[in-house]
């Protein structure tokens, strides 16, 4: 009889002992238990999932709020409390450092399709915030539920300007292509005192965009739009028949010009009424007429007005300068041959 008593209080003691060692320590006045745990952020991608991440960066909300990373939560926990073992109980209370955030149903802000009509406005990631329930050790009881918190854009959790390099090294703008005049392919270059018209392929000139990237809940996208466009124009003269070198820049279109474009023809069009002859130099944009034989390099050069683009938030970057591969022309003199008899 000693025997079967002494394993019934062994199998006691052992229960006993691992049901607080579940639970945690006490605050050493029978108060609720302590459940330890990490907190989780639970963040919404642009599919509707949930992303969750404890590693939490120093800064932010999630790291900080109800007091700080070792701050506790009250809420309850499924069992019987070890301290009232004679109760049969659904849930008991429980103390926990285990946060939990997660983030409700994101408002999907589409990037509009006709990127043409783009207009970069809308709210700058310092003005917009993301809703985030509140729980203590879990999410099945409604004592668990600790409110919401509106979360900064900004908050080094949420945070995606750390992303705007690798849109950067994966915007593909499409190339710039110098235009080539008439006359070189009637007189093999340019011609010495005929205006040369500076302009470059008609599909260059647009609204573009980088591929698009998603991060923590966000979408996110470098959007281009055109602003101006001008020429680097570097003259070299024949040393035989030596005349004024030229090194300038050639102003061609700048934001306020409303020009009309064709993809498949040069941009800005070459004007009908552009004279045959004309003084040395730029007499007007987009223009520029050679003083003597040589050879002239052309660089077109784009400048873009960038636009980092996230859910709809909009914050403006530096300007982008795009540049063609410079491009070659020999430059002639037109003789007058009498072919009379």
């Amino acid at each position: 009889m000693r025997v079967a008593l002494s394993v019934v209080v062994g199998l006691m003691a052992g229960m006993l002992t691992g049901s607080l060692a579940l639970a945690g320590p006490d605050d050493g006045g029978g108060g609720p238990p302590l459940i330890p745990g990490s907190r989780q952020v639970h963040i919404r991608n642009s599919s509707g999932g949930i992303g969750v991440y404890t590693s939490i960066p120093s800064g932010s909300t999630f790291r900080s709020h109800g007091g700080g990373a070792a701050a506790e939560c009250e809420g309850v926990a499924e069992g019987d409390d070890p301290a009232t073992l004679d109760i049969v109980e659904d849930q008991r209370p429980v103390r926990s450092t285990k946060w939990i955030f997660i983030e409700g149903i994101a408002v999907v802000i589409d990037l509009p399709i006709d990127l043409e009509a783009f207009d970069p406005t809308g709210p700058s990631l310092d003005e917009v915030t993301r809703t985030f329930s509140v729980y203590c050790v879990d999410t099945f009881y409604s004592a668990n539920f600790k409110g919401f918190i509106e979360v900064a854009a900004t908050d080094p959790m949420l945070d995606p300007r750390g992303q705007i390099t690798d849109l950067y090294n994966g915007l593909q703008l499409d190339p710039l292509v110098v235009y080539e005049n008439k006359v070189v392919g009637e007189w093999g270059g340019l011609v010495v005192r005929s205006p040369a018209w500076l302009a470059v392929n008609g599909s260059a000139w647009r609204t573009q965009r980088s591929n698009v990237q998603y991060y923590r809940g966000w979408e996110l996208y470098l959007i281009t739009v055109p602003t101006s466009l001008d020429f680097v124009v570097e003259f070299v003269p024949d040393p035989e028949r030596p005349t004024d070198p030229f090194s300038g820049t050639i102003p061609c279109v700048d934001s306020e010009d409303d020009l009309p474009r064709d993809a498949g023809l040069e941009f800005p069009y070459r004007p009908a009424g552009l004279a045959d002859f004309a003084e040395p130099g730029s007499g007007q944009p987009c223009e520029w007429t050679p003083p003597g034989p040589g050879e002239v390099t052309i660089t077109a050069r784009q400048t873009f007005a960038v636009t980092f683009w996230a859910s709809g938030a909009v914050e403006p970057q530096p300007d982008y300068v795009w540049e063609s591969e410079p491009t070659t022309f020999r430059v002639g003199e037109l003789v007058a041959v009498n072919v009379n008899d």
